[in-house]
């Protein structure tokens, strides 16, 4: 389950009222003390406000959003997650107010992201759907002309599964807008990023989102210093064991390279794959055709 000047920076715990998940800690340790040694994350904050002006009074777009705007404007899509600040009105990839209809799917009704900073406003979903990422069974094959997912993909414990039924939903030709983190500028800088063979094998063994096989590294090398809405270690550890109720675990990081092959390897045409700042990798694909000589899932094109 996708954010404006520090939208990746902020990450999963952007939406957490700081003042509560800092509370006053054995051993005189204080909010005021926690919120100090979150310096990081508040200077790259500070450093990113001049290019977020800059942006909102340009209106500028994302590099690729002249050749996905089409794929928007006056179709009917899906979002999974959100909403999403980022496809608000004079954001990067504004699709809110240029679709004629969308529907969203979340796994839960109240998320720690339900108080999405005015992307409320600015979307008024037509149905919601409750359900997981990677299971859309209540959706109908080929109903949507586009589907999004903003920061939602890392979340995922079965990132292909999830992309298979993204693309189930879809009608031929419809497309696939995903964004997740640049991880050089988030919490995950120090973690390495996760293989395609991993991905496929997290698919072959049908993770679920009760899996924490990645729970001893994220502890390792977690940054909570970019993070300040995980609080103290310990409230994050806490977190990440309670992950199946909360969703704030990355399970992967992705590079451009292994989003590419997951694309293909279920039968999406990438159209455009890139960087956006401040710390955005975004990828639009578009469902091809099946063939009828086979492919699918288990046979990567690369």
């Amino acid at each position: 389950m996708n954010r404006g000047r520090i939208d990746v920076a902020r990450m999963d715990a952007e939406r957490i009222d700081i003042g509560r998940s800092l509370p006053e800690l054995g051993g005189g340790i204080s909010k005021i003390h926690l919120l100090a040694s979150r310096g990081p994350y508040y200077w790259r904050w500070l450093k990113s406000l001049p290019y977020g002006a800059t942006r909102r009074i340009t209106r500028r777009k994302g590099r690729d959003y002249p050749a996905m705007e089409p794929f928007f404007t006056g179709t009917c899509g899906l979002e999974i997650g959100g909403p999403s600040p980022t496809f608000c009105g004079n954001r990067l990839f504004p699709v809110y107010d240029r679709c004629r209809r969308i529907d969203n799917c979340n796994f839960s009704g109240q998320t720690i992201w339900s108080t999405t900073r005015g992307a409320e406003r600015s979307c008024s979903f037509a149905k919601q759907f409750m359900a997981e990422a990677s299971d859309l069974t209540q959706i109908p094959d080929e109903t949507y002309d586009f589907v999004l997912a903003s920061h939602v993909l890392e979340h995922v414990a079965n990132p292909l599964r999830a992309l298979e039924e993204w693309r189930r939903v879809l009608v031929p030709g419809g497309a696939m807008l995903v964004i997740v983190p640049d991880q050089r500028g988030t919490f995950d800088h120090r973690r390495a990023p996760t293989s395609f063979e991993h991905i496929v094998a997290d698919f072959q063994n049908y993770a679920t989102e009760h899996d924490l096989s990645h729970l001893h590294e994220i502890l390792a090398v977690h940054d909570l210093a970019l993070d300040p809405g995980a609080g103290s270690a310990l409230q994050f550890h806490e977190r990440c064991l309670n992950n199946a109720a909360i969703r704030a675990l990355h399970h992967h990081v992705f590079v451009p390279q292994v989003l590419e092959r997951m694309f293909s390897t279920v039968q999406m045409r990438v159209l455009s794959i890139g960087m956006e700042r401040p710390f955005h990798i975004v990828a639009f694909a578009q469902k091809m055709i099946r063939q009828s000589s086979g492919g699918g899932l288990g046979d990567d094109p690369s």
